[in-house]
């Protein structure tokens, strides 16, 4: 188990949190997040523009979703089977 960071008087709690959230790994889920999402506008947007697609801008963001998804239960799986 991770130790924990301690508060001290130095740091407020506002770093604390900054410095949980900002890991390695949600870095890169954020950055393929934002990467699918902006696949999914553009496409989106191109098909608009050319005709070839009719988009129902309401589900654009479904696929930044599903990517998220996929992230958190291959985590969880791989968490769950992880040898000790």
């Amino acid at each position: 188990m991770k130790p924990k960071p301690k508060i001290s008087f130095g740091r407020s709690l506002k770093q604390v949190y900054n410095l949980k959230i900002n890991t390695t790994k949600n870095k890169i889920i954020m950055k393929t997040m934002l990467l699918c999402l902006f696949l999914s506008l553009s496409f989106a947007f191109v098909s608009e523009k050319t005709g070839w697609l009719e988009v129902d801008w309401k589900i654009i963001f479904i696929p930044a979703l599903l990517v998220l998804q996929i992230i958190i239960i291959g985590t969880a799986l791989k968490n769950r089977y992880k040898k000790h």
